[in-house]
């Protein structure tokens, strides 16, 4: 719907979209809740960082004062997060990008490994070496079955807001992909969302195979710390996210940025106070992560509130009314496209439930 939506307007951010849907007064709106949901995501990097290299840092002969998850958190956003948060041409993280993508595969392929090999087993008749000496909480499959489907599966629900979301970039990907007709994006993107889907389903399944009840929020510190394959996964892990991080602080302080100027705020805007724009949100999502150990809490409220608005209320809304604006309320098109509308109820569900869920699982943790 937005590449959709883009081909139409002309139109090549996600600011502009809006504006042409709904005015330039309240494109603030669309603008300020990027910069939530990219702030909230970048918190999540950190939080992801620190239980990486603190888990890493913890198997060396280092004191705990040094180990410690809080000063991790600190150290590598001083020292690596920062120097590449004021990088002005993202460009430059192309080639990290791809191994980035690289260390993922290789986390996906380990776990995958880990799930069929039987070292994490607790069969009586065979327990798993890295079982046996009591060094992790063992696996737990009480509260497994086939189709165990309740309200807490909203939390998953919630996450799926988090873990698809790329819509706001969308409008940046139709602009430079090289395409030779307009069904080039729509196969684009599904081919995109398809590999993805099998990428996370492949994670979360080898996971609970291996782990079941006792899985984390970050599932990389359910592993032994002295299994070399978990070892060299959280490490290629942690390296892909330092990488990413930049991408996704990008969009928050570019949401933050356009969302000041319509409020009457352009001094943020002021290229002369990037680095102290760098260092505030670095600062904020920093603190942030320090006071939320578990990430999912943070992935579970984020993908409710604003990634349901922005994957399934956001688009069609905005598709919708362009379409109105284009060919008229008794055109055909614009018939079509109201069913797109149905989305709706649907994103304010996941954004209520979901929400509610992840504080109730917040409590009962």
């Amino acid at each position: 719907m937005i590449g959709k939506a883009c081909e139409l307007t002309g139109e090549k951010t996600f600011k502009g979209l809006w504006a042409q849907a709904f005015g330039e007064k309240t494109a603030y709106i669309v603008d300020t809740i990027v910069f939530i949901q990219c702030s909230l995501s970048s918190t999540i990097y950190i939080g992801l960082l620190g239980d990486i290299f603190s888990a890493l840092l913890k198997g060396t002969s280092l004191p705990p004062i040094i180990t410690s998850r809080t000063n991790v958190i600190l150290f590598v956003a001083a020292t690596l997060l920062f120097p590449l948060n004021l990088i002005r041409n993202l460009s430059a993280l192309a080639f990290t990008s791809i191994l980035g993508l690289c260390a993922i595969m290789y986390t996906v392929l380990f776990m995958v490994y880990r799930a069929l090999d039987g070292t994490y087993n607790i069969s009586p008749a065979s327990v798993g070496m890295f079982v046996a000496d009591g060094m992790i909480a063992a696996p737990s499959f009480e509260g497994s079955s086939m189709w165990n489907v309740d309200l807490r599966s909203l939390v998953l629900v919630s996450n799926f807001g988090l873990a698809f979301i790329a819509h706001y970039n969308a409008p940046s990907y139709y602009r430079e992909m090289k395409k030779d007709t307009p069904k080039a994006f729509p196969r684009m993107v599904m081919t995109a969302y398809a590999i993805l889907a099998m990428i996370y389903v492949t994670t979360m399944s080898a996971g609970y195979y291996t782990f079941g009840d006792t899985s984390r929020g970050n599932i990389l510190l359910n592993y032994h710390p002295k299994d070399m394959l978990a070892l060299l996964g959280r490490l290629a892990t942690g390296l892909s996210v330092v990488f990413g991080f930049p991408l996704v602080s990008n969009g928050a302080r570019e949401g933050l940025k356009n969302a000041s100027m319509a409020l009457g705020f352009p001094a943020i805007s002021n290229p002369k106070n990037h680095v102290p724009l760098v260092l505030c949100m670095l600062t904020l999502s920093s603190i942030l992560a320090i006071l939320v150990s578990d990430i999912k809490v943070i992935a579970g409220f984020s993908g409710a509130a604003m990634g349901s608005f922005l994957v399934y209320m956001c688009p069609p809304l905005v598709y919708t009314n362009i379409l109105r604006k284009y060919y008229g309320a008794d055109s055909v098109e614009y018939k079509r496209g109201r069913l797109s509308l149905m989305f709706l109820p649907f994103g304010c569900f996941i954004a209520i439930m979901g929400v509610a869920m992840t504080y109730n699982s917040m409590k009962t943790a």
